[in-house]
């Protein structure tokens, strides 16, 4: 991917996690969601990636799990919302 790829790429990944904020997303389903909107050439590793990358950024945050705890997912956080919301995305 070259840098402006990787920049809608990242975007993507954030307004997934927008619009699933009532449940949060796990890996498997961000990617899904990612090939469905046409990102085809990638690593599982580079969803992770910019999962941690968001996490880092205070823009997303696991979500806490009573039960399947190896089955993780995230959500989008106020900040992360903001984000987006000042971009207009």
């Amino acid at each position: 991917m070259n840098e402006q790829q990787h920049e809608i790429f990242r975007e993507t990944v954030l307004r997934a996690f927008k619009s699933a904020q009532g449940c949060g997303l796990s890996l498997v389903t961000l990617d899904v969601t990612l090939r469905t909107c046409g990102f085809k050439r990638f690593e599982p590793e580079a969803v992770e990636m910019e999962v941690q990358y968001f996490i880092d950024k205070g823009f997303v945050a696991e979500v806490a799990k009573s039960h399947s705890l190896g089955n993780r997912i995230w959500r989008i956080t106020a900040a992360g919302v903001d984000d987006l919301e000042k971009r207009g995305l």
